[in-house]
C-alpha cells in the first residue's frame, strides 16, 4: 500500500519533470496541447491525482487498522457492521470512483459536457454523505468503529473533491473551443 502511494509520487514527479521541459522547449503541440498554458491544468491535475493516491491509502489504511483492532481484541464487537451502512458506503465510495473516472474521461476526451455533468453530479454528494451519515447515527454504531467509518467516508469526500478539480480545469481547457467562434482556415 505505502509503495504504491510511493510509485504514484514518482509518477507526479516524472510528470511535472516532463511538463516542465515541454513547457520549456515549446513543444506544447508536440504533446497535444493546443496552448502552453494547458501545461498549468496538467500539473493541477497531477497533484490532484497524487492526493487522491494519499485518500485512497487512508481508507484502506483505516479498513486494515479496524481489522487488526478486532483481531487483537482491541476492538469487540458484539455484532457485525449493520448491512444497509456496508452497503450505503460502498455506494458512496463506488460514487466517488466514478466521479473520479469521468473528471479523467472528459479531461483526456475535452469533453467540456462531461465534465459540466460530473460538476452537477458531484454536487449531490454532500447530501449523499448527510444521508449516510444520518444513517449511521440512527443506527447507533459502536463509536470506535462510527469514527472509522468516518474517517473512510472523509477520504471519499475529498477523493470527489479532487476529481471536482479535475473537471473544472476540463472546463477551463475547452470553454474558449465552446465560446469562440471557428477561425477560418483553421
Amino acid at each position: 500500500m505505502i509503495e504504491t502511494y510511493r510509485d504514484v509520487n514518482r509518477l507526479n514527479l516524472y510528470v511535472i519533470r516532463q511538463l516542465k521541459f515541454g513547457i520549456e522547449q515549446k513543444r506544447f503541440r508536440e504533446l497535444g496541447f493546443k496552448s502552453p498554458k494547458e501545461f498549468l491544468g496538467y500539473r493541477i491535475v497531477a497533484n490532484d491525482i497524487k492526493s487522491m493516491a494519499k485518500n485512497a491509502m487512508n481508507i484502506a489504511k483505516n479498513i486494515l487498522n479496524l481489522k487488526e483492532m478486532i483481531d487483537n481484541q482491541v476492538l469487540i464487537l458484539n455484532e457485525p457492521v449493520d448491512e444497509e451502512v456496508y452497503s450505503q458506503i460502498l455506494k458512496f465510495n463506488s460514487f466517488a470512483h466514478q466521479m473520479f473516472e469521468d473528471s479523467l474521461k472528459a479531461l483526456f476526451k475535452r469533453d467540456y459536457k462531461l465534465a459540466d455533468e460530473t460538476i452537477s453530479r458531484l454536487d449531490t454528494s454532500t447530501s449523499l454523505e448527510n444521508d449516510l451519515i444520518n444513517l449511521m447515527s440512527s443506527k447507533k454504531l459502536d463509536p470506535n468503529i462510527s469514527s472509522i467509518l468516518r474517517l473512510i467516508l472523509d477520504s471519499s469526500r475529498r477523493i470527489m473533491e479532487y476529481s471536482r478539480n479535475i473537471a473544472e480545469v476540463t472546463l477551463n481547457r475547452t470553454i474558449e473551443e465552446i465560446t469562440l467562434p471557428k477561425q477560418v482556415g483553421k
